[in-house]
């Protein structure tokens, strides 16, 4: 049997750990939320869902010539690196690129850098309908309901499922104002999310901010080397 492979599964642990097997002063739909909240958290503090993004660009989709929508599941670009028509694009800001160069709108060519704005991520020069994007994204997981499984179901993750349960349990102390058990199940929680990063090498670089021009591994440069090396 796959460990705490349904939200059902994960509540009986939860009521298991707070003595009421059965519904009374927490309701199970408040117990359920805690659990999706703490599975939401875990996917954005640990960024352990990854995945390989390709979309052919649609006209209706391009916003003042440049930019598009990020999907709903997104988080964050992994790795910083966007790829328009198989060339690489890297990380900048709108406020770098008008601090540089005044006239970057007006140029014509591909893009080479991108910048995320809110939802939205655009490029320095114009894009074109039926062209291609490709990237290494971290998404958010699907919301467990019925026989849905944590995170996706990725099978790297099934051992730190629990990790929501403390979540969880944490949450049910504090609705009872019991902080001291709450705090209590909230640094197992809080240990488990860095024992997860390690484990899995996740983002110790910080390479996958949300905003990735704030990341110094991104810092990008070109150099021309003399003719005798």
């Amino acid at each position: 049997m796959v460990m705490y492979a349904t939200i059902a599964t994960i509540e009986t642990a939860v009521r298991r750990l707070i003595n009421e097997l059965t519904q009374a002063f927490w309701l199970s739909t408040e117990i359920q939320a805690w659990i999706k909240e703490g599975l939401e958290d875990i996917a954005h503090e640990t960024h352990c869902l990854r995945t390989w993004k390709t979309y052919t660009i649609d006209a209706d989709d391009i916003f003042d010539e440049r930019e598009l929508r990020f999907d709903a599941d997104h988080i964050a670009i992994d790795e910083g690196k966007i790829y328009y028509n198989d060339i690489v694009c890297y990380p900048t800001s709108l406020a770098r690129m008008s601090n540089y160069d005044s006239e970057w709108r007006s140029r014509e060519g591909t893009p080479s850098e991108y910048y995320v704005r809110g939802d939205m991520y655009g490029f320095n020069r114009k894009i074109s309908a039926g062209d291609t994007i490709k990237f290494y994204h971290i998404e958010r997981a699907v919301e467990i309901s019925g026989l849905v499984a944590p995170f996706n179901s990725d099978y790297r993750l099934i051992n730190f499922r629990k990790l929501a349960i403390q979540y969880t349990v944490s949450m049910c102390w504090y609705k009872k104002n019991e902080d001291t058990k709450g705090d209590r199940f909230m640094a197992y929680y809080e240990r488990g999310l860095d024992k997860m990063k390690l484990l899995l090498g996740i983002d110790l670089d910080g390479v996958s901010a949300m905003v990735p021009e704030e990341s110094l591994s991104h810092f990008h440069t070109e150099a021309k080397w003399p003719d005798w090396l």
